[in-house]
């Protein structure tokens, strides 16, 4: 008789009530798809290459260099690096193929869920934006707003190893529009980054933090137009908060290990309205190509309105859609 680890008789426990979110979720997915929405918007992927960028073998060579990669790359020329894990070596396979891949398709799925939202917000381009990109990993969203065409875009990160990744791509990329910094969110302030951003993008922060309440008023004070949250969240449709514990062993984890917070959506909700953020709205599921913690409730997404959204600067010279943050050649 095959004994079952804690683990696997707490993933059986969970699973009819995962399946009934499920089926909900189908539900709602097929009514918001006939409902008007925003255009379709694709990420920039695979990711553009400077013409005089470093080689293949020195992408794969740089790339080695770091133990822990959260998200997988795709570059032109069909060069790719995986994602791994901070305790796995280099070219390390992480699960069957199916899972590798889901995992690679994650950011690009969760793009085409929050992004045309994001955009059409912004009056239909990032061009002329300020953009902030919270706790930014290796910039993944970053570069997607600076290839976008924002007139600028801040991403940090508490820890220097995740900045060291960003600035790489940075480089293989080719963008001038783009600065990434080591900061800790807790000193994040208008007075460290130079002042307010049009957009915000708080993504995949706030369950890494001991006070979600007091995250969200950090976030708006950074923002002066739009913030984008998107969040794990505790699977239940009352107003609670489970606690937990984290250590910051992991690129996916919390820079600073001890307790955590996961609010659930309602909770997240009542937070919102409390730090004085009452205008928002859920970003809806639109299609079933998703990650399953979406699909079964433990994650969501929200736009977020602060005030008037101001207008953005003609941008000079004018912005064509992702070339207008490359580098020129010749341009240092």
């Amino acid at each position: 008789m095959r004994i079952l680890s804690k683990k696997q008789l707490r993933g059986l426990l969970r699973l009819p009530g995962e399946l009934r979110r499920r089926r909900r979720t189908r539900r709602r997915i097929a009514v918001a798809a006939r409902k008007p929405g925003p255009p379709r918007l694709e990420p920039v992927w695979p990711l553009p290459r400077a013409p005089a960028g470093p080689s293949d073998a020195e992408i794969e060579r740089r790339f080695r260099e770091h133990l822990g990669w959260q998200y997988t790359y795709e570059f032109e020329g069909q060069l790719a690096c995986a994602e791994r894990h901070t305790a796995q070596p280099f070219g390390h396979r992480d699960g069957d193929a199916g899972r590798r891949a889901a995992r690679g398709a994650r950011p690009l799925q969760r793009f085409r869920h929050f992004m045309p939202w994001l955009v059409q917000a912004a009056g239909g381009t990032l061009c002329g934006r300020r953009v902030l990109d919270i706790a930014c990993n290796s910039g993944f969203w970053s570069l997607q707003c600076a290839l976008l065409g924002a007139r600028e875009v801040i991403g940090f990160d508490a820890r220097p190893e995740l900045i060291e990744q960003a600035n790489l791509l940075r480089t293989i990329v080719g963008l001038r529009n783009v600065d990434f910094r080591v900061l800790d969110f807790w000193d994040m302030s208008e007075a460290a980054l130079g002042g307010r951003f049009d957009v915000v993008l708080n993504l995949g922060v706030l369950y890494h933090l001991p006070d979600p309440l007091r995250a969200l008023e950090r976030t708006r004070r950074m923002a002066a137009g739009l913030i984008l949250l998107d969040t794990a969240v505790h699977a239940s449709d009352a107003p609670l908060i489970r606690l937990d514990w984290e250590t910051s062993e992991d690129v996916w984890s919390a820079a600073a290990g001890g307790l955590v917070q996961l609010p659930s959506k309602r909770s997240v909700e009542l937070m919102l309205r409390h730090v004085g953020l009452g205008d928002f709205s859920e970003i809806p599921l639109r299609s079933a190509d998703m990650p399953p913690d979406y699909l079964t409730g433990r994650r969501a997404s929200w736009l977020i309105r602060i005030d008037n959204i101001p207008s953005a600067p003609s941008p000079d010279p004018p912005c064509s859609g992702y070339s207008a943050g490359r580098l020129r050649p010749g341009v240092p």
